[in-house]
């Protein structure tokens, strides 16, 4: 599927097949997770992509990877909220998520979702369409239109009514990849610069796997022939991290997914971990 396939509303077409994995994993019995907005989303977008069902994915490896790592963000999440550790949160890049529609989150009272303006014409248009309520009325949802290759995306945040001195829980799930290491970098000096002790930060990132792998490399190449290549790997998200100060657990989604009973179909040795499943905490 190419990014440059778009629906009324100029979503991406990765954006909607990612909400439509969430759908189909929200139709199984064994289901790992529920999001009912998530096949709204598709919907609206008048998209093909929902006529692909569980069956033509179950041995995709995109699909068990976005399960995996849905799964594992929505618990680390929920867990930093159940803490008390976090009374905010942000999503950056937020495309269709929808955590902060979806789960129970104590404590947390304020969400902001920072993407580019045209994605929040397409989700509002969705939102206010869709039979499914969010299920806590008392989070309040901030739209924040930002360019996160932008050096004032902070500035907006900060507009929005986001307070630094606040504990926040960040996620950031589909965004590393498409940047370069040092956007990357840009983006962790900001987010750390905006972040007080006891803040999380729950990520995915590409490992160097992703660069040796036969059918990552594949992908890639797909991806960029539509204008967003993957850019950048890391091959320790702990050592990464550290720069910024962030104490880092990571798994790999592959190891993750098996803890589930799910198996992304490639090999993948220690070493050479293809994506990652980061959770990290601001001392």
């Amino acid at each position: 599927m190419s990014e440059e396939i778009r629906s009324e509303g100029d979503i991406s077409a990765t954006a909607v097949a990612v909400a439509h994995f969430r759908a189909l994993e929200t139709g199984r019995d064994d289901r790992l997770f529920s999001d009912h907005l998530a096949a709204h989303f598709v919907e609206t977008s008048g998209l093909p992509i929902g006529s692909i069902g569980l069956s033509d994915v179950t041995a995709s490896r995109v699909y068990q990877s976005v399960v995996a790592r849905t799964k594992f963000l929505d618990d680390s999440l929920r867990e930093a909220a159940a803490s008390g550790a976090v009374r905010q949160l942000v999503v950056l890049g937020a495309g269709l998520d929808t955590r902060a529609r979806r789960l129970a989150l104590p404590v947390v009272e304020t969400a902001y979702e920072l993407d580019l303006p045209h994605l929040f014409s397409f989700k509002r248009r969705a939102l206010d369409s869709a039979p499914t309520k969010p299920i806590d009325a008392a989070l309040t949802v901030i739209d924040v239109a930002a360019d996160l290759l932008a050096d004032d995306w902070g500035t907006h945040l900060v507009a929005a009514g986001f307070d630094a001195k606040l504990p926040t829980a960040w996620v950031v799930e589909g965004v590393f990849i498409y940047f370069t290491s040092d956007q990357n970098a840009q983006i962790m000096k900001q987010l750390t610069q905006l972040s007080a002790p006891g803040s999380r930060l729950l990520a995915v990132h590409f490992g160097v796997g992703s660069l040796e792998e036969a059918q990552s490399k594949e992908m890639a190449a797909r991806t960029e022939q539509g204008g967003y290549g993957f850019k950048s790997v890391v091959a320790d998200p702990g050592d990464w991290l550290a720069e910024w100060g962030w104490e880092t657990e990571s798994v790999s989604i592959k190891e993750f997914a098996q803890t589930l009973g799910r198996e992304v179909p490639y090999l993948e040795q220690p070493g050479h971990e293809v994506a990652w499943l980061i959770a990290s905490r601001l001392p």
